[in-house]
């Protein structure tokens, strides 16, 4: 049962059991659609009233009255007057601005007050040509620049940019033998429902967003174009199209770029946006010359990357995207939504854990102290190469090598940043390592044997941060990473939700007392908002002969999100 408990104008308590709810009309399925999941401490949830997912709800065809009667249904209490008011405020800025094709040219159109209001922020100024009282005209190569100028001064835009030119039908169905998981239907459903025709779905690594994709393009029975990371992922969907539906390769197949465009196309963001010498596009207008029944965006989340943010200017009958880790730190995640439409799905880690559709996953962070010799080195070091240091501690070897006789049946992969110090792990285990400089057949074919069980560890860079799908490895071993990046780290242990008796294990390096240190609270902040709780032993823990993870338990205070602590305590607590 679902209860609201009201905090103040954005933030609200949610308690309950979501075990089940992930099909569209639940409730728990609803308030995800009009509010931000903060802090997941199950039964316990944070959410906040973002103007963001407040936009979300009014392009669902939500209004402020039907929000503020959601929300009453299930409150425990009444709701402040602040919180209406921050509702109303937010969602009749709806509609204020809508962006038209007028005579073969894009026009912007408003109130008065409105347009006025937008010329005073400078990024947004500079996009509008002939700027009247209710109207300005704006260049059809700055529409995706318009569209995040307007969301970063807190204004929405209506603009699905749907084609209006009726996609050709393909014959396309999904085989017997794919069964869909109640909340891949659900999202299925809530995407082709959608009178948009764009929207993004949300779900955890390893819940199958593949799926979701292949299965909504069989529904709608329309030509498409796939948008991903990398050349593995391209054929990962390749293979899911071809085992998942009647489509052969006539049908459907990867470009490079020289053939023919297929029904059904697959292709890279990097290859979408190759330039020539000259700084043309090689290929993008090939992509953008078709009138495509549906774009899927797998990874939507590195859409607003100003390297792949073009990619939203081709226009389809329906827009998907995919992601598992909405959250970047430029602070542009809500772009997503600006450039290709709403929220209309989503289900969380715990709901589907406890489902039994993802593993249950232990997470420990191992300090691992500097020797003598390389603290003085650290010590010593300018600023922005104490990082580096920190991350190829030497003493790290030794804990993976514990770490690996430990899991000594398991499947391990092991994850870094700096290739140095991996390919030294790959020598001292004597298996294989793959970067970014490893050609695309090794990578692939070293992929299948770990899939196949015939390579056991496998080390690996970035290269594996997103969309590569390596369903039987067992244990993680992060030894470095990005920075602070929070999508990394939650992508990373993505590697290991697949469900399995006994659950899995993530194990992550950590130099203590380093600026590593300081990196690895911010990077593991995502998924203590999602539920997940870190273990902190030493070194010499993992090391100590007969000492298992599970005799240390510690979450250490610098886990617990700051907004928690602050907001006030749920009546009866």
């Amino acid at each position: 049962m679902l209860q609201i408990y009201p905090q103040d104008a954005k933030f609200l308590y949610v308690t309950g059991n979501t075990t089940g709810d992930v099909e569209d009309g639940s409730p728990f399925a609803k308030i995800d659609l009009v509010a931000q999941r903060r802090q997941s401490m199950p039964p316990m949830y944070l959410y906040e009233l973002t103007h963001e997912r407040l936009w979300n709800a009014c392009r669902l065809g939500w209004s402020a009255a039907d929000v503020i009667t959601f929300l009453r249904e299930y409150a425990v209490s009444p709701l402040p007057t602040s919180m209406q008011s921050h509702i109303c405020q937010a969602m009749e800025r709806w509609g204020d601005l809508v962006l038209q094709e007028v005579n073969g040219r894009l026009e912007l159109r408003g109130s008065a007050k409105v347009l006025s209001q937008i010329r005073q922020h400078p990024e947004v100024a500079r996009l509008l040509v002939h700027a009247r009282q209710q109207s300005a005209i704006v260049r059809a190569d700055t529409r995706v620049a318009l569209k995040m100028a307007l969301a970063k001064a807190g204004y929405p835009l209506v603009d699905d940019q749907v084609s209006q030119v009726k996609p050709q039908p393909l014959d396309v169905s999904l085989t017997p033998t794919l069964q869909l998981r109640p909340y891949q239907a659900a999202a299925v459903e809530q995407f082709v429902a959608h009178k948009g025709g764009a929207g993004v779905v949300v779900l955890p690594c390893g819940a199958g967003k593949t799926v979701v994709g292949v299965a909504s393009l069989a529904k709608l029975r329309c030509s498409g174009l796939v948008l991903v990371p990398n050349e593995a992922s391209a054929s990962q969907w390749l293979q899911h199209f071809l085992n998942w539906t009647n489509l052969d390769e006539s049908q459907v197949g990867l470009d490079e770029g020289r053939q023919a465009l297929k029904p059904v196309t697959i292709t890279t963001y990097q290859r979408l946006m190759a330039k020539r010498r000259s700084g043309d596009y090689a290929h993008f207008h090939r992509y953008a010359s078709i009138h495509w029944g549906l774009v899927i965006y797998d990874e939507v989340h590195l859409l607003p990357a100003p390297l792949t943010r073009l990619a939203a200017e081709l226009t389809s009958a329906r827009r998907l995207g995919l992601s598992a880790t909405l959250v970047r730190e430029d602070g542009r995640t809500n772009d997503v939504f600006s450039l290709i439409g709403p929220k209309v799905y989503e289900a969380h880690e715990d709901q589907l854990t406890a489902l039994g559709f993802l593993s249950d996953v232990k997470c420990v962070e191992v300090q691992v102290p500097l020797s003598d010799e390389v603290r003085q080195l650290y010590d010593a070091a300018p600023l922005r190469q104490k990082y580096r240091i920190a991350a190829d501690n030497p003493d790290k070897m030794q804990v993976i090598e514990a770490l690996c006789q430990r899991h000594v049946s398991a499947q391990i992969l092991i994850m870094g940043q700096y290739t140095d110090f991996l390919q030294q792990v790959s020598d001292r285990l004597g298996c294989p390592m793959l970067d970014g400089e490893t050609p695309k057949e090794r990578r692939l074919h070293e992929y299948d044997r770990f899939r196949r069980g015939q390579t056991r560890i496998l080390v690996l860079s970035r290269i594996a941060n997103v969309a590569v799908d390596l369903p039987n490895a067992d244990v993680a071993i992060q030894v470095s990473g990005l920075f602070g990046s929070r999508q990394e780290e939650a992508q990373r242990l993505g590697r290991v939700l697949r469900p399995k008796p006994g659950g899995k294990n993530f194990y992550t390096l950590v130099s203590s007392s380093t600026l590593e240190e300081r990196r690895a609270r911010h990077r593991q902040q995502y998924l203590v908002e999602r539920g997940f709780a870190y273990t902190q032993v030493s070194a010499a823990d993992i090391l100590s002969e007969g000492t298992t993870v599970n005799e240390v338990k510690r979450v250490p205070e610098s886990r617990v999100g700051r907004h928690v602590k602050e907001r006030r305590p749920v009546s009866g607590d």
